[in-house]
C-alpha cells in the first residue's frame, strides 16, 4: 500500500483575507472551490501540480459553526497548513491500519457544488488523533470525480513537502504502516513545511 499527499489544508479564520494574502505572496489567485454542508467550512483551491492541491480553509459564516470543524477554524490568527490528507484507493486498510495502531476512524461520504454547477463527492476517513493531532493524516477517495488538481487554478508547483516531529519514531512507524510517501525528520517542534514554485519566485508555507 502506497499513498500519496493529495493535499493539505491552509486554514485561516476568514477565507476572502487568505486569498488575497496567498495572491499577494505567490502572483496566483485561487479560485472559490465551495462550502461543505454541516462542516461549517468552505474553501478556495490553488493546483500544485497535476495531482495535488492547495486548499484554503475557514469558517463559511453562512452556515451555524457552534461543534462544527469551522467554528475551530475561528482562533487561527494568521494562514497556516493545518492538516495534511492523502489519496488512496483502498480506504479499509487504511482503517485496519490505524486501528493496529489502536486509533479508531470515522469513515463518511462527502460532497460539494462547485461554482460551475457541478457536484463532486468523495469518502473521507478521519482518525480520532488523540495526542498526535496532525499527524494522524485523513485519507480521501475521490471515486469517480475528477480530481480538483485538475481544476484549480493553476501557476503553482509543489516543489517539497515534508514534516517534523520530537517523536519522529513514532509517527514515522504509524506513516508507513498507512502506506504514506511523505518525508519525516526529527525536529524540536511538530511542523510541516511545504515549498512552492509561484510566478512571483519560491514560497514557503509552514504550520
Amino acid at each position: 500500500m502506497v499513498n500519496s499527499l493529495d493535499h493539505f489544508m491552509w486554514a485561516s479564520s476568514d477565507l476572502d483575507g487568505a486569498v488575497a494574502a496567498f495572491e499577494r505572496l505567490s502572483g496566483v489567485r485561487p479560485g472559490i472551490g465551495g462550502s461543505h454542508p454541516g462542516r461549517g467550512t468552505r474553501n478556495a483551491l490553488a493546483s500544485l501540480g497535476s495531482s495535488i492541491y492547495l486548499e484554503l480553509i475557514a469558517p463559511d459564516p453562512a452556515q451555524p459553526l457552534d461543534g462544527t470543524p469551522g467554528g475551530e477554524l475561528r482562533a487561527i490568527k494568521q494562514p497556516c497548513i493545518h492538516a495534511i490528507v492523502a489519496v488512496t484507493r483502498d480506504l479499509a486498510a487504511v482503517q485496519k491500519a490505524y486501528a493496529a495502531a489502536g486509533m479508531t476512524t470515522d469513515l463518511r461520504d462527502g460532497g460539494r457544488k462547485t461554482p460551475s454547477g457541478n457536484f463532486i463527492r468523495w469518502k473521507f476517513l478521519t482518525p480520532q488523533a488523540g495526542m498526535l493531532g496532525a499527524f494522524a493524516p485523513l485519507f480521501i477517495d475521490w471515486l469517480d470525480s475528477t480530481h480538483p488538481a485538475r481544476t484549480s487554478t493553476p501557476g503553482c508547483t509543489l516543489t517539497r513537502f515534508e514534516a517534523g516531529h520530537p517523536d519522529s519514531d513514532t509517527i514515522g512507524t504509524l506513516w508507513r504502516n498507512l502506506g504514506l510517501d511523505i518525508p519525516l525528520y526529527r525536529a524540536d517542534r511538530p511542523h510541516f513545511v511545504a515549498e512552492l514554485s509561484t510566478p512571483r519566485g519560491p514560497l514557503r508555507l509552514t504550520s
